[in-house]
């Protein structure tokens, strides 16, 4: 048997890896949702936790893998004191993305959680371990251990996918995270969330630090961020990243945007366009 095929070149991206353990009184436990411009790789080895991304709810067990992509809102959430021992990998996708399509073409809030058989989830954890112990000097060994755990994500979100998205949420929670998702820039207040579903401000506030370990203000916020950051990232005017976002204020946009992001939104911007330059 004949096996043809092109060796394209790779521009250079950034990858990042880390064995983390988060502790109760760690600081990285009051981590504030993600957002950024990152593919991220999550693998749990121990901690009672779940991982809210985009309007879902995805219970964590030892051994599973959330992938996110770039923009696609999430953020941890934390059960109890127990420590937090996981495998954590970031990497740039722009520089090549003919490479990575199969993650950055999927849809926000799908095929995120991948749970492996018993067999590839030992050999998939061996190499993330090989991964964080890696040394620099060695670049192929390096680059093989990095894409065989890409192969095991590839192969995991076509075949090990998990379905037990929102089961610990309730419907009514669940309606109002639809909601806020497909109307956050029309969205002014939470008091108009609450007024559409009939339910109190402190019923409200309850639900969401109960289930998302955030207060719904937060989440609204978040999502107007993470849309002014993919229109920057489309050169949008930071006026029209603001307003089409649903930002009332521009200096209260470019205040919330800089509490974020430690960073203003023109500043953002410009250095998205110097990358790609």
């Amino acid at each position: 048997m004949n096996n043809n095929f092109i060796m394209e070149s790779l521009h250079p991206f950034f990858v990042n890896v880390s064995k983390m353990n988060v502790t109760a009184s760690g600081a990285d436990r009051k981590t504030a949702p993600h957002i950024h411009e990152y593919c991220e790789i999550y693998v749990n080895l121990t901690g009672n936790v779940s991982f809210v991304i985009e309007k879902n709810l995805y219970s964590v067990k030892s051994g599973d893998i959330i992938i996110t992509k770039p923009y696609e809102y999430h953020h941890c959430v934390y059960h109890d004191d127990s420590d937090h021992l996981h495998f954590w990998i970031m990497f740039s996708v722009d520089e090549n993305p003919e490479l990575f399509k199969f993650l950055t073409n999927k849809k926000s809030g799908h095929r995120n959680h991948i749970r492996l058989s018993e067999e590839k989830k030992q050999k998939f954890l061996t190499h993330c371990e090989n991964l964080a112990k890696s040394s620099p000097e060695n670049r192929i060994s390096q680059m093989a251990v990095f894409f065989k755990i890409l192969s095991y994500i590839e192969e995991g979100m076509e075949k090990y996918k998990v379905s037990n998205i929102n089961l610990s949420l309730p419907k009514s929670l669940k309606d109002i995270l639809d909601y806020i998702n497909k109307n956050f820039a029309s969205i002014h207040t939470v008091n108009e969330v609450s007024d559409k579903f009939y339910i109190s401000i402190s019923t409200l506030e309850r639900h969401f630090k109960k289930y998302l370990s955030m207060t719904p203000k937060r989440y609204l916020e978040d999502k107007k961020l993470q849309n002014a950051c993919l229109l920057l990232r489309q050169n949008t005017s930071v006026t029209d990243a603001c307003f089409e976002s649903g930002f009332e204020d521009y200096s209260h946009f470019i205040s919330v945007f800089k509490r974020k992001f430690d960073i203003t939104p023109l500043q953002y911007k410009k250095s998205l366009l110097s990358e790609k330059s």
